[in-house]
């Protein structure tokens, strides 16, 4: 039977994150016509929820700052850090993530998206084989709303938000510190006056994840004469098969249900299932989760993967997540947001319920929620002393660094007079939560951690604290009284799904190409495995794989 078709296009992409909205961009390039879905009101997805920064090694930024980089150093990286994870990350889509990835950036500059070097934001891996600890990181510049016209208020804004200031994701690494170094000052008074002179202006400037988003639908406006193939509340119900190829999709849009026709192919960009129940229930292996703490979007569901797997599509890695161990305290204001980055910061500590730390806590954000995992510390315990209070904890007094009341009457944050009173509230051995302390005190006084090496690699410190000596993630816990909240391994999206070849086409069982569909992003079992390489990784993934599968579906 000949399905009957309400619309038709030549590439029909499902999700409006950095894939979906950089393959919509480079299918109108090559010459197709797309169509991109977004099934909720706003459009980004993830993107726009994040910092929004790509991670891209031997960038066209680095190059033309001179920044020391090679396309081997990427490549021996990735081997290193990543390793042997299967078809996911074969040799193919590390290589085909490289070179297209350069390839990509220089087009969206070309496109008029103005990017900046998170200049000093390290690898998360520097010092294995490859790293690089000046950072490969890159992030959209301060964007005017405005250029987007009717579009203006139709793009996701990112968590960072909540801080209230327009703030690139690189300058909050010092703003957190405003009153700990000089740079970190000067850094802060620039975002302080920018903020300023946008509620002056009444201007809404975007920034972070909304940044890159928004440049990307400006350049989307601008060479669709100002009407961007883009529905949003269009969500892809099925995939539509004849003759073996996946042919189009059906959507429903607006309450009503449409048949779209899609002549080279239909790209599913649309996210993982991070907020799917069952589905985590039923992937989560020895990482067992129900999405009870996922902060990702709120329409990563699974559908699109689903659809997929209907066809016998191959997947890979769906136990696997991009782990952010969180804090979480309602109605906490800028004091708890002040503990969520107690990892990285001297004066606390990660413990488990015997009293004793399992991991290098200021690793990355992904290591450490899989440690959480492997050491059956879910959640755990951050203890820190009032010496953390008094360096960072935000509130409306600088001058008076407390916390307030309310979080430890109301049981969300621990409190003890002395350590064996801590461990008596937190439930842990008062003995051994005492040896740890005095252990890890002893070392820390000199910047040491022998038994995690917390505070040894570039990109411990640069999430440090910039005024604290001699180590900027590393401190002793010696000032009562002392205090311990719950951490809990959340996320920010699944990282596990289909398996794709380096042209971004889905396979099969067999490992065979399913004619017609391609895949991207969260959707897919990521080229970066089991590991978080550097600040967007997973952003990065998501675009150069988006932009792959437009120039393939249109024969480039």
């Amino acid at each position: 039977m000949t399905t009957r078709w309400d619309r038709s296009v030549d590439l029909l992409v499902a999700g409006s994150g950095g894939g979906g909205m950089v393959a919509g961009l480079a299918a109108l390039d090559c010459g197709l016509e797309p169509l991109i879905l977004e099934k909720q009101a706003l459009v980004g997805g993830s993107t726009g929820l994040s910092g929004g920064i790509v991670w891209l090694p031997n960038n066209p930024l680095m190059r033309a700052e001179g920044v020391a980089d090679s396309h081997e150093d990427g490549l021996a990286y990735l081997a290193d850090v990543v390793g042997d994870i299967g078809a996911a990350s074969s040799p193919a889509r590390r290589e085909a993530f490289l070179t297209a990835g350069y390839a990509m950036i220089n087009f969206l500059i070309r496109k008029g998206v103005r990017l900046v070097r998170c200049d000093g934001w390290s690898d998360y891996y520097p010092n294995h084989k490859g790293g690089n600890e000046s950072g490969r990181a890159i992030e959209g510049v301060p964007f005017d709303a405005a250029q987007l016209g009717d579009w203006s208020d139709k793009v996701q804004p990112p968590l960072a938000r909540n801080y209230g200031y327009v703030m690139l994701t690189n300058e909050l690494r010092s703003v957190q510190y405003y009153n700990r170094s000089p740079r970190a000052f000067a850094v802060a008074t620039k975002v302080f006056l920018r903020t300023a002179a946008a509620r002056a202006r009444r201007r809404q400037i975007l920034t972070n994840g909304s940044s890159l988003i928004g440049q990307l639908l400006k350049a989307l406006i601008d060479l669709s004469d100002g009407q961007p193939p883009l529905w949003t509340g269009a969500a892809l119900d099925d995939l539509v098969v004849e003759d073996g190829r996946v042919v189009g999709a059906r959507v429903t849009r607006g309450g009503a249900s449409l048949n779209v026709a899609a002549r080279k192919g239909v790209l599913l960009a649309a996210g993982g299932f991070s907020h799917n129940r069952e589905m985590r229930r039923r992937y989560s292996g020895d990482q067992p989760n129900e999405g009870q703490w996922s902060i990702a979007n709120a329409g990563d569901t699974g559908e699109a993967l689903q659809a997929a797997m209907r066809l016998g599509a191959k997947t890979d890695l769906l136990d696997e997540a991009w782990w952010l161990p969180s804090v979480f305290i309602a109605n906490g204001g800028a004091a708890a947001a002040s503990l969520g980055s107690g990892r990285q910061r001297p004066g606390a500590i990660y413990v488990d319920s015997t009293g004793r730390r399992f991991c290098n806590e200021s690793n990355s954000y992904v290591e450490v929620g899989k440690a959480m995992y492997a050491n059956k510390a879910v959640p755990c315990w951050m203890v820190f002393d009032d010496g953390y209070v008094r360096r960072y904890v935000a509130g409306t007094n600088p001058f008076k660094r407390r916390l307030p009341r309310q979080l430890v009457e109301g049981g969300a944050v621990k409190h003890g007079d002395s350590i064996p009173d801590l461990a008596r509230e937190i439930d842990v051995p008062a003995d051994e939560l005492a040896n740890t302390i005095a252990r890890f005190n002893r070392f820390a006084v000199k910047g040491l951690d022998p038994d995690y090496g917390r505070g040894q690699s570039a990109y411990n410190d640069c999430l440090g604290d910039p005024g604290h000596r001699p180590n900027a993630a590393v401190g002793p816990l010696g000032r009562a009284p002392y205090y311990a909240t719950r951490v809990f391994p959340a996320d920010v999206g699944t990282c596990g799904g289909v398996l794709t070849n380096e042209h971004a086409q889905v396979l099969d069982e067999q490992d065979l190409v399913i004619e017609g569909l391609y895949a991207t992003g969260n959707t897919t079992a990521t080229v970066m495995g089991r590991t978080y390489p550097g600040a967007g990784a997973s952003i990065a993934n998501s675009m150069v794989f988006g932009y792959v599968a437009a120039r393939h579906a249109a024969g480039r």
